[in-house]
């Protein structure tokens, strides 16, 4: 029998084959349908019709840097130069509360794993955007919400799994949802010449005071870190099956 993401995979390789038109259900930045005549979604290895590739492999079009030389595009991925310090970078396309994330990381240089921002803020603009931050892929955390800044304690659960190198190229998936104030996280090492990883969840959070609809970001944590994502794709609202982590199937 077919996993769900091959079955999934299939029916849409047919749907296409018989010259059926795949409808999305991607949502704008205030999550109101997707405009008549609106760009469909790029082609994606998830088998989910309503991911948005975020990212064109060229330029930084669509995101937003903290600092002046802090990242660029460098072999088909965002990379962190390291040079301007601890910053972030982004997505200026769309915020999400309730969403799906997944995109590939690995670390070029430095001291501290890579790490993501979700559910913070840029009104006002504080360091690390306030958010809640998780530490791809082997989900180390930190809470930076006013009042907070500390590592969480109960709010965050840490899966036993086998220690992913950092250095090679990791698949990432992030589920939140906002109503809920849960977020999981599942990553795995991605093999040389392969597209995907069946992942292992390796981090959730919950606290039901914590979710929000903010920018989704990627953060060097100190100066003189290189890190690099690529194949970066985004569904929010979550349509495709939203209370599953497809990449774990």
């Amino acid at each position: 029998m077919l996993g769900h993401r091959s079955w999934a995979l299939a029916l849409a390789v047919a749907l296409a084959a018989t010259g059926a038109i795949v409808t999305t259900a991607s949502a704008s930045a205030t999550h109101e349908p997707a405009a008549a005549g609106a760009a469909k979604p790029t082609p994606n290895p998830y088998g989910d019709p309503d991911l948005v590739s975020m990212f064109d492999g060229t330029t930084l079009a669509g995101w937003t840097p903290s600092a002046a030389g802090g990242w660029n595009v460098a072999d088909m991925a965002i990379h962190g130069t390291g040079k301007a310090g601890r910053g972030w970078i982004y997505y200026n396309k769309q915020q999400a509360g309730s969403f799906r994330w997944i995109f590939d990381v690995r670390q070029v240089a430095g001291n501290h794993a890579p790490t993501v921002l979700v559910w913070g803020t840029l009104t006002p603009i504080r360091d690390a955007l306030s958010a809640i931050q998780f530490q791809p892929p082997n989900g180390g955390h930190w809470d930076y919400r006013p009042g907070h800044n500390n590592g969480g304690g109960a709010e965050f659960k840490q899966f036993p799994h086998t220690k992913i190198d950092i250095h090679g190229w990791s698949e990432c998936e992030i589920l939140a949802n906002m109503t809920t104030g849960v977020i999981r996280m599942a990553c795995a090492s991605l093999a040389a010449g392969k597209v995907t990883a069946k992942t292992t969840e390796v981090l959730d959070f919950t606290d039901k005071t914590a979710g929000r609809v903010g920018p989704l970001a990627i953060q060097v944590h100190n100066g003189g870190i290189q890190d690099e994502y690529k194949s970066l794709y985004l569904e929010s609202p979550v349509v495709f099956d939203p209370g599953q982590l497809i990449t774990t199937m």
